[in-house]
């Protein structure tokens, strides 16, 4: 069965209707399928999760974060999840994706609801970034993948910087709050996606707006502490984007050894390498403030 029926057949299903009709697909993420779905009249969002996506995300975690966060109204609402398969449907939310958008103008909306998150009394399971990294990289040596020497060289400078944030405060943190998990309705945004969520140092949620340019996440980083960031300051931010290129240079290497390169006619060892390069003058970068 196709995907696009299935998802129909889905909805139906959970909303005991014979209505459903695909609306579109959305863009984002590099290997779910999300639709836009309308049944009896309400539009809502049915994800279901790609080749091996459970590797890297905790569903009983995911629907956690997802209750948890409820009381802070950021998130859009979720109708139903399926924590052996991952699919979810959740109302969709009508408004513009702010990585579609002049995203340094919407900085102080941005800021205003990273705070609310950061400085609330949610508690969500750590993070665990290094440890996460690890089993990232086991994943892709699991199949046969050999880390280049490049590679290895800036995993151990991150292990190296590491210790001058160990005893940075974690607090309640999205981890993968990058523009395309944000929507703008009105005067409210929208915060989306869930699945990472964890305590962390706040600076890791300013530095995944670097998926939208680096120089997003210092613009953003600037309005969110209200003054011009200092050199340590801007240290913590790159040590983190660096980190978080790491990750994403794994995820991909591994979307490119189970063959969702040709799947979805993307080249993933392309994907890897950019994620290596901005890493790469990350640290450099870092080094020299």
């Amino acid at each position: 069965m196709e995907i696009e029926a299935y998802i129909v057949k889905r909805v139906n299903l959970l909303m005991n209707s014979t209505d459903a009709k695909i609306v579109k697909r959305l863009e984002g993420g590099m290997s779910n399928y999300t639709y836009v779905v309308e049944c009896e009249g309400v539009k809502y969002t049915y994800r279901v999760p790609g080749k091996y996506a459970e590797r890297f995300v905790d569903r009983n975690e995911e629907w956690d974060n997802i209750q948890k966060v409820e009381k802070l109204d950021v998130n859009n609402k979720t109708e139903y999840v399926e924590l052996r398969t991952g699919e979810k449907l959740a109302l969709y939310v009508e408004g513009t994706i702010m990585s579609n958008t002049d995203v340094v103008s919407y900085n102080e909306m941005s800021a205003k609801a990273l705070k609310k998150l950061h400085e609330s009394d949610l508690q969500f399971k750590d993070y665990n970034a290094f440890e996460r990294l690890d089993n990232y990289e086991k994943y892709c040596k699991d199949l046969g993948f050999q880390h280049p020497q490049e590679y290895i060289d800036l995993r151990n400078r991150l292990d190296a910087m590491r210790d001058t944030y160990k005893d940075v405060k974690h607090v309640p943190c999205h981890c993968d709050y990058q523009p395309t998990n944000l929507v703008i309705d009105g005067d409210k945004l929208y915060i989306l996606d869930w699945e990472f969520a964890g305590m962390n140092d706040p600076y890791y949620d300013i530095a995944c707006y670097g998926n939208a340019g680096f120089d997003k996440a210092l613009s953003l980083l600037e309005t969110y502490l209200g003054h011009k960031p200092t050199s340590e300051e801007l240290k913590r931010l790159h040590f983190h984007r660096a980190f978080q290129c790491l990750q994403w240079y794994n995820v991909a290497m591994f979307k490119e050894m189970i063959g969702l390169s040709k799947d979805l006619n993307m080249d993933f060892t392309a994907v890897a390498q950019m994620f290596y390069g901005f890493a790469k003058d990350l640290i450099e970068a870092y080094d020299n403030l």
